[in-house]
């Protein structure tokens, strides 16, 4: 179901059967109300549809279970009462934790058998060491199992023990581990080789998956060890990178003899949480790891797709079983399966069970530059040595987005006075006059402005008397700024590696992609892509719009796991031209997080992503392909939020699409349970300012519903999904009513149209078609992009 309102002048002309079937739609559903839409609305997943029909389990009653968008407390029951200090306490909440990964996300776990033989299959003397090849052979409910594994055995004195490292594939990291002096056991627990598979048959009353099911034959690995005289069995280490590392972290967190783990670029399913990825992360989430991989988890987390706040786990807690034993997590700066703003806060909340524990320096964190495969085995082991007592070294954590709103407040000294701040009265309208209103919005926009924080000056862009009329050299492109990747990898240029890697899987297709040309622009401090149709004759200027990306920590303006096509091609084919960049502290511009607050104590980070899109606003205005009367801002998530913010400040950005862009602040409270206003202050970082509000958020000197308002009587269109998990469609749909009455006073009525699309918080293709057909009614008449070229 899909349904835009082109909202009238009353609001009592807004049919009352829309109103309250929309806000049914925000409200939990029924099982099987749910299962019903899941089955139309989500793209055909068959083997997950197959075990649907055979068993005929019915998704959850989510409204038995607690709603957050952030994450689940380690040190709380699910029930929400603490965990108390006495180790029996944590024990307990342990026992919970474990239960609810089994019941949600791996599936049960059968008992561990007894190893019934080994089979040595060769043994070879190496340099100093021994290669063996075994099979260790256990008795299973439907037969025999087996596991092979290979041992690299260190010549040492006799009687001496060596810390081991696990690897989920027989040469693993072998050679590294030999040069370190560690015992290495690979094992035979990955996709090219997996002992793991026959489980499912071995073990037919028990539902674990795929990636479970090779964790818990780690722990055959284990047993075997323990036998062998040359293992130190207080120093066993497993290690993986990717989907193993999700097996990896499963299986240190299960078997507590592991004594350490390093889990590299797990992504969701791992260390990166499912409550911060998918969608609106740019990245892979639970609809598509389930849709994608269906055997890698249990089938039931499909029904938490969109659903995340309703999740009783999540990476956090996976990896407060590990607590109090080592654990190292590893990512690279544009890794597009890692997401490591997620990743470090999955560390902040597991390192309290830590810090409970006693063992705080007991959880790593080691990011490197470059792509998924960026990986620094030896700085691992450095890690390793470190916690086995090999090194008195200190391992340092040096956190890529670090924020800490406490500490932002007290170097900042700021504060307000709440009582200078009136209750917001939403039974009022915003203005009952547009002289009324004139005067409001100079009084609006100042608070904006304000809560933006104090931008430092900034020098007008024009170029140097010597410079003017200099072209650049044929040939020669501008690069991004950025971290050169691993050698191997394509290039430091994260669009450039996208296009040319990623295709369908990035959104990327054919034949939109063969239809679009680029050229690089500068503007301020920030380098974009200028995308248009391929074959835009010389001199034509074209309606332009910006896209705004959402929370892509990893792949700024790209995304990835998004068969959708990406909007820049969407904008593209319907005849415009598109800038894309991407925003501070995304990207290629991860780098600028972590000294900005330090720089700009009394600015925003969000003022700074306002201030580049002024300023991108003027280069494009400058630029011959552009039409510049004809600019707007087509925003996700966080993009939307920018995009109303920076078009309330600036009247020359003459559209705006706001795409499930903002819940209204005054409404979002804890209890709310969509991570409250604070999460632009005390999570993201984005508005500090606001934390000034919290618990007084009726306070607020301006909410979405002014934002929007300031636009008037330019044209919006706010799309809000109406099972996002994010907002409250109902508290989104007053919001519009409330501008429109400003609309209304400048004759605009029609130029403010709200789309609720029955879904979640995503952008598919159908929402896009009907979100570009409205920027089409309303920003130019752009002609129909020239047809890609035969190939």
């Amino acid at each position: 179901m899909k349904r835009i309102f082109n909202l009238c002048f009353a609001v009592a002309l807004l049919p009352a059967w829309a109103s309250g079937q929309a806000d049914r739609l925000s409200e939990p559903s029924s099982p099987l109300s749910y299962l019903r839409w899941m089955q139309t609305s989500l793209p055909e997943a068959p083997e997950w549809t197959a075990w649907q029909a055979k068993t005929g389990e019915l998704p959850p009653d989510f409204s038995r279970l607690p709603k957050s968008n952030l994450l689940p407390d380690p040190l709380r029951f699910l029930d929400g009462s603490p965990v108390g200090s006495a180790p029996e306490d944590w024990a307990r909440r342990r026992s919970e934790i474990k239960q609810l990964f089994e019941r949600y996300v791996t599936g049960v776990f059968p008992p561990k058998p007894r190893i019934s033989g080994v089979a040595t299959l060769d043994e070879a003397q190496g340099d100093r060491h021994v290669v063996r090849h075994v099979r260790v052979e256990f008795d299973a409910p439907r037969g025999k199992g087996s596991v092979r594994i290979r041992l690299v055995i260190p010549e040492g004195e006799a009687g001496e023990r060596f810390p081991v490292m696990v690897s989920p594939s027989l040469a693993g990291w072998g050679a590294a581990a030999l040069r370190r002096g560690y015992l290495h056991a690979g094992y035979a627990g990955n996709d090219f080789m997996d002992d793991a598979a026959p489980l499912k048959d071995l073990y037919p009353d028990y539902d674990f998956a795929t990636l479970p099911r090779r964790a818990w034959l780690a722990q055959l690995v284990v047993d075997y060890l323990l036998t062998l005289p040359q293992v130190d069995a207080e120093r066993i280490a497993i290690n993986g990178y990717s989907r193993d590392g999700k097996m990896a972290l499963m299986a240190a967190a299960f078997d507590e003899r592991i004594a350490a783990v390093v889990a590299g670029s797990t992504g969701v399913g791992g260390v990166v949480p499912w409550r911060f990825a998918g969608e609106r992360g740019g990245g892979e989430g639970i609809e598509t790891t389930t849709r994608s991989f269906p055997t890698w988890f249990s089938p039931r987390l499909r029904y938490f797709s969109g659903r995340e706040d309703r999740l009783p786990v999540d990476a956090n807690l996976l990896l407060a079983l590990v607590a109090p034993r080592a654990a190292l997590l590893e990512w690279g700066y544009n890794d597009q399966v890692a997401n490591g703003w997620a990743m470090e806060q999955a560390c902040l909340s597991a390192k309290k069970v830590y810090e409970r524990l006693g063992q705080p320096e007991q959880i790593g964190l080691l990011a490197v530059p470059g792509f998924h495969g960026s990986n620094d085995v030896e700085a691992s082991f450095d890690f390793l040595d470190g916690r086995f007592g090999r090194t008195s070294k200190a391992w340092g954590n040096r956190f890529v987005f670090p924020w800490d709103y406490s500490r932002w407040l007290s170097a900042s000294g700021e504060k307000v006075d709440l009582n200078r701040y009136p209750l917001c009265d939403a039974s009022l309208p915003l203005a009952t006059s547009q002289a009324e209103w004139m005067a409001k919005a100079l009084a609006l926009r100042g608070a904006v402005r304000w809560m933006l924080g104090d931008a430092p000056p900034t020098l007008a862009q024009e170029p140097l008397p010597f410079m003017r009329g200099v072209r650049p050299l044929p040939g020669v492109t501008e690069v991004a700024k950025g971290n050169v990747g691993n050698p191997g990898q394509l290039a430091p240029d994260v669009p450039a590696w996208v296009i040319a890697t990623g295709g369908a899987s990035y959104g990327w297709r054919e034949p939109e992609r063969s239809a679009v040309a680029s050229r690089r622009i500068r503007f301020g401090d920030v380098v974009g892509d200028l995308f248009y149709p391929v074959g835009t004759p010389a001199g034509k200027k074209l309606p332009t719009v910006v896209w705004l990306h959402g929370f892509h920590y990893p792949l700024g303006y790209m995304w990835v796991y998004r068969r959708d096509l990406h909007p820049i091609l969407a904008l593209t084919k319907a005849g415009y031209a598109v800038l894309a960049y991407d925003q501070s502290g995304f990207g290629t511009r991860w780098s600028e997080v972590a000294p900005f607050y330090d720089r700009f104590p009394r600015w925003s980070r969000m003022g700074k992503m306002v201030e580049d899109l002024r300023e991108a606003v003027s280069a494009l205005q400058r630029d011959t392909l552009v039409d510049a009367a004809q600019v707007g801002v087509y925003g996700f998530a966080m993009g939307g939020a920018l995009g109303l913010y920076a078009a309330a400040l600036d009247e020359r950005i003459s559209c705006v699409v706001t795409i499930a862009g903002f819940t209204p602040m005054r409404t979002d409270v804890a209890q709310a349970g969509m991570s409250g206003m604070t999460r632009y202050s005390h999570l993201y970082g984005l508005i500090p300012r606001l934390g000034l509000f919290a618990g007084s958020e009726p306070r607020l000197p301006y909410d979405y519903d002014e934002l929007l308002a300031l636009i008037a009587p330019r044209p919006v269109l706010v799309v809000q999904p109406q099972r996002d998990r994010d907002a409250d469609p109902a508290e989104v749909r007053a919001a519009v009513r409330r501008a429109q009455e400003v609309y209304a006073l400048a004759g605009a009525t029609k130029n403010v149209a709200l789309l609720e699309p029955d879904d979640y918080g995503r952008l598919t293709d159908a929402t896009q078609d009907s979100a570009v057909g409205w920027m089409k009614r309303h920003l130019g008449a752009p002609a129909a992009a020239p047809a890609p070229p035969q190939r």
